[in-house]
């Protein structure tokens, strides 16, 4: 591993993907950082009346407060890295720009809703895992590991 996106959401289950990179960073060595934020693209009546510029720093505003705790903790923890700011299918999108960064493993945190409801429900982590073709390490909470085994 020495190119990785790191693809964030500002929820604390991306946040541990970030925790996971920094514990690797410290056991392994340096690597490559990517952190992005994918924002979907805005529906017609979301913004009607909105000049495209001012989409665009909407959007973009959004995408900067969601990787502001990730961007902190690497800062904090001396791992250098560079932030994206994508706007598309979330899904789509991650493994496109993994692709274009020449990045050679995607990290992320995932809820782990399961199979049943991440069926239902649709999933970031499933899409990314179907169309990535280098390898994705989903990352689980710690309490989504203690509610497992209780």
């Amino acid at each position: 591993m020495r190119n990785v996106l790191l693809p964030v959401d500002g929820s604390n289950h991306a946040f541990q993907g970030a925790v996971y990179l920094m514990d690797f960073v410290k056991a392994y060595g340096p690597v490559e950082v990517h952190v992005a934020n994918i924002q979907p693209e805005p529906l017609a009546w979301q913004t009607r009346g909105m000049e495209p510029d001012a989409i665009a720093e909407h959007l973009d505003a959004h995408a900067q407060l969601a990787m502001r705790s990730v961007l902190k903790a690497l800062g904090e923890a001396g791992i250098a890295h560079r932030s994206h700011v994508r706007f598309g299918d979330t899904g789509e999108t991650i493994v496109k720009l993994a692709e274009e960064l020449g990045c050679d493993t995607i990290i992320m945190g995932t809820r782990g809703l399961g199979s049943l409801s991440g069926l239902a429900l649709g999933s970031v982590t499933r899409k990314v895992l179907h169309l990535a073709k280098m390898p994705v390490v989903c990352v689980k909470s710690p309490e989504q590991l203690e509610l497992k085994t209780v």
